[in-house]
Order: C-alpha cells, then structure tokens, then sequence
C-alpha cells in the first residue's frame, strides 16, 4: 500500500486519509471552550491525541500540556467563565498543511504534519474582574484520531 495522504494526482494506486470537516473542527473548538468553562483537566484531557503536547514544545507529550493546564486550572477560577460567550464559531479559522506559509497565511509550524489541520481560536473574552485567564488566540493543531478532530498541539497567543 502506498503512504496515505490527503491529498494526491489521480495516477496509480493512491490511499486518500479523510480530511476533517468543519464541523468537527467546531465540535472541537466548542468542546474546549466547554472544558476551560467548567473547570475540567479531565475535559480538556478527553480532546487530547495520545502524541499531543504544547505547540511550541511538542515533544514533551501530554503530560506536560495536562500538568501546564492542571497550574492554571489551580491559579485561576475557571468555572467563572460559565455562561460566558469565549468563542464565537464563525470566527474561527483553519487551515491544511498546504494553505500555510503564504502572505495571506499563519506561519507553518516546523512540527506539523500534512495530514493535520492549523486552528486559531480568537477569543471574545480574555479577562474577567481584572484577571487574565487567556492570551487573545488558543491555536491548536488538530488531526482526526479514532473518528474525531484530536488536538495535537495546544497554545496561545496574544
């Protein structure tokens, strides 16, 4: 069988992977914003790939994420953030591993894969009472894993 790929020239033998659609991607972006709104190491754990970690850290895998959002989880009252609007769905955007690096276009990052997708989350509320919970974007690298939008790598910008 040849690599699979997602995207290929009709020649040959080709095995296409499924892109994620948008509406996972949302699902996704939605569920996250649920999990940071409760509180939940446990929920933000749940969207995690079994490789994932920081965006500019990768490597160091999900425990290193998972104890980096356990610190904030303690500093901060999250469950706060309930019934407020983080994320507006529309304004969220994505992009194939090809669509990046443009003039138009996020910058790609070195560890990405071509069969994962680059997802910026601006943010509608950043602070609350005077303390900062979040930067203004969340980005996250996002492939599908076992039949869902996974993410593979999670930060924030300003």
């Amino acid at each position: 069988m040849p690599a699979i790929v997602t995207r290929a020239e009709a020649r040959g033998v080709v095995a296409l992977r499924p892109s994620l659609s948008p509406e996972a991607v949302r699902d996704l972006v939605q569920a996250l914003a649920e999990a940071w709104q409760h509180g939940s190491l446990e929920g933000l754990a749940s969207l995690l790939a079994p490789d994932a970690g920081p965006i500019e850290a990768r490597a160091r895998g999900p425990g290193a994420l998972q104890e980096a959002w356990r610190q904030r989880l303690r500093a901060r009252e999250y469950k706060r953030l309930e019934g407020v609007e983080l994320v507006r769905l529309e304004r969220v955007e994505h992009y194939a591993y090809g669509e990046l690096g443009g003039p138009d276009a996020p910058a790609r990052p070195a560890d990405m894969r071509p069969d994962e997708l680059y997802v910026r989350v601006p943010l509608e509320v950043t602070q609350l009472a005077g303390e900062r919970y979040f930067d203004g974007v969340i980005v996250l690298m996002v492939r599908a894993d076992e039949g869902r939008a996974r993410i593979v790598a999670y930060g924030e910008t300003p």
